[in-house]
């Protein structure tokens, strides 16, 4: 059977739609058809906020017209498969918890291996590796853990054996995948920096990017961690969302966390590795979110500069607390507090990059960049674009001669040894 893949969404997604991939491959399976000639087309659900959900149900339409037969796995087959159905009825669906079933429901669709024995799924440089599912937080807004349930862990050796997998093909950044990431292990009587442990005793020359977290599950374990970050194989690398610099309007949000535990998260951070890349996630527009709750998460925004900030609006998702919720701001009100959100994002990632210019960084080339170059990494996660023919995985010393909103120049002196 030929196959299509379309992935949409967060990394857990990615890497969840990766691993299908590899199961229908390792059965003989064909995959990387174009739709047109693709005998089944697997589309990896996304269903987070609203605009994303029209885009997927747009695309399920589509795909009906042209008479595909569709598989809908992710979120949406979970939380909304009346919606599902209804855009594409003859779609099978697969919930994320039914994804190990995956060769056999090919087989019940009649799909038969296109021929030659086992496959191989194209390597690639950087890859999402999902080490849980599930979340046991409250999010008054969450649609997500409606679909994902509670977190159940990977297990540690499955793990291994699957960075190993992907480094033995030339993978060169890991990047581990969860809802909460910070509540790897709980299940299983380990935790996040166990996990980072065995991972960077693995062979090979690769990097470790631990996934988003939130303040009440990282701050326990944050010592332990934060040690973990010293190992060369591990970025530099936080994300700790936020939502709102607002106590009032966290409380709504049932995040379980004030403020200033972010800011404390974030401080010991910025303490321990200066170089670091700090990222967050904000929610403008909450229910009960008036001006000065916004000022506040601007001046928590200010004090702690983050030097990634992603920025959404908020969107009602059937089903959650939140949206029986009837007080949140006018919409032209959101799109104000958006752009000035947005515009204070530019400021604080070009003061930051800015401190950068003059250093000479460690450079971990990942990729070509999209106007020429080529992009790496440095030890902390900062993006950089070099001119020239860098080779794809060569580490190089690099100074950095430019600043810009969202990346880095700079100029590659000599290959370099890393050693680990």
């Amino acid at each position: 059977m030929r196959l299509r893949f379309e992935s949409f969404g967060c990394a857990l997604n990615r890497g969840q739609a990766r691993e299908l991939e590899e199961l229908a491959a390792g059965t003989g399976h064909s995959i990387g058809a174009g739709a047109a000639d693709a005998d089944l087309v697997v589309i990896v659900t996304c269903t987070v906020v609203q605009a994303t959900e029209n885009r997927m149900l747009a695309r399920l339409k589509a795909l009906r017209e042209r008479g595909k037969r569709v598989l809908v796995a992710g979120c949406m087959a979970s939380a909304q498969a009346g919606i599902v159905r209804k855009a594409c009825p003859g779609a099978t669906l697969m919930p994320p918890h039914d994804y190990a079933r995956f060769p056999a429901l090919l087989h019940e669709l009649g799909g038969r291996p296109a021929g030659g024995g086992k496959r191989e799924a194209p390597a690639v440089a950087v890859a999402d590796v999902p080490v849980a599912d599930g979340c046991n937080g409250h999010c008054t807004f969450c649609i997500t853990r409606l679909a994902r349930g509670t977190p159940v862990s990977r297990p540690v050796d499955e793990i291994a054996a699957r960075v190993e997998k992907l480094v033995g093909r030339g993978c060169l950044e890991v990047r581990l995948a969860a809802q909460d990431i910070g509540l790897y292990g709980q299940d299983l009587g380990t935790d996040l920096p166990g996990l980072l442990a065995r991972l960077c005793a693995l062979e090979g020359d690769f990097r470790l990017r631990a996934g988003m977290m939130n303040p009440e599950s990282l701050l326990p374990m944050m010592g332990r961690l934060m040690d973990s970050f010293n190992h060369p194989k591990v970025f530099k690398f936080l994300h700790v969302p936020v939502q709102s610099g607002d106590d009032g309007v966290l409380g709504r949000m049932g995040r379980g966390h004030p403020a200033a535990d972010f800011e404390k998260a974030a401080g010991r951070f910025r303490r321990e590795f200066p170089q670091g890349v700090l990222a967050t996630d904000l929610i403008a527009g909450f229910p009960g979110e008036d001006e000065r709750a916004f000022d506040r998460t601007l001046e928590l925004v200010k004090r702690t500069g983050p030097d990634i900030i992603n920025i959404k609006a908020y969107s009602p998702r059937p089903g959650t607390p939140a949206f029986r919720m009837r007080d949140a701001p006018a919409r032209a009100v959101v799109q104000r507090r958006i752009a000035r959100l947005q515009a204070l994002r530019r400021r604080i990632s070009l003061e930051n990059n800015s401190r950068l210019v003059g250093t000479v960084q460690q450079l971990l080339v990942t990729e070509k960049a999209r106007k020429g170059g080529v992009m790496g990494r440095t030890d902390g996660y900062f993006p950089v674009i070099i001119d020239g023919g860098a080779p794809i995985g060569g580490r190089l010393a690099v100074e950095i001669i430019g600043a810009r909103a969202g990346f880095l120049v700079g100029r590659g002196l000599a290959s370099v040894e890393i050693q680990h």
